[in-house]
């Protein structure tokens, strides 16, 4: 009795899968390059993090909180990306730019969702004209995007 055992690459073979999986990237997640707020002369940039860390305001963090809240949607989501990259049925780029694109829209919903601390009375009398401390002109939340890095 004869027995013949036949290879099969799978996925293109176990080099194919270490070429998807050694490329390494990174994704930023933020207001990137926003440039000037509409509202005066600081960047929108510095608007955020003046928020962000209650820089003369109270702190609002809405990225910090965030990526907290989400942590564990963000390690299952990496864990399911890594795995359709090492199938070859998504590149890294890609896997970055959703996961980027995820916490982006989350970080725009938090945005909206932040009523406390709320504006001062003087705030809302002579600048804003509403309590929501985080929305003005809307400039903000509409500069929270994403950029994939390789």
């Amino acid at each position: 009795m004869s027995c013949s055992v036949k290879r099969v690459k799978k996925n293109g073979g176990i080099e194919a899968i270490k070429d998807r999986i050694k490329t390494p990237g990174t994704v930023d997640i933020g207001v990137i390059d926003a440039g000037k707020h509409s509202s005066g002369d600081l960047t929108v940039a510095q608007i955020a993090f003046i928020n962000e860390f209650g820089v003369g305001v109270p702190e609002r963090s809405f990225m910090r909180t965030t990526i907290a809240e989400e942590r564990s949607k963000i390690k299952a989501k990496k864990k399911k990306y890594l795995s359709l990259i090492t199938k070859g049925e998504i590149k890294t780029n890609k896997a970055l730019a959703l996961l980027g694109e995820y916490l982006a829209d989350k970080i725009r919903l938090k945005i909206i969702k932040i009523k406390s601390p709320p504006n001062s009375p003087r705030t809302i009398a002579l600048k804003k004209g509403k309590a929501n401390p985080l929305i003005d002109t809307g400039q903000m939340k509409n500069s929270i995007t994403y950029k994939v890095n390789r």
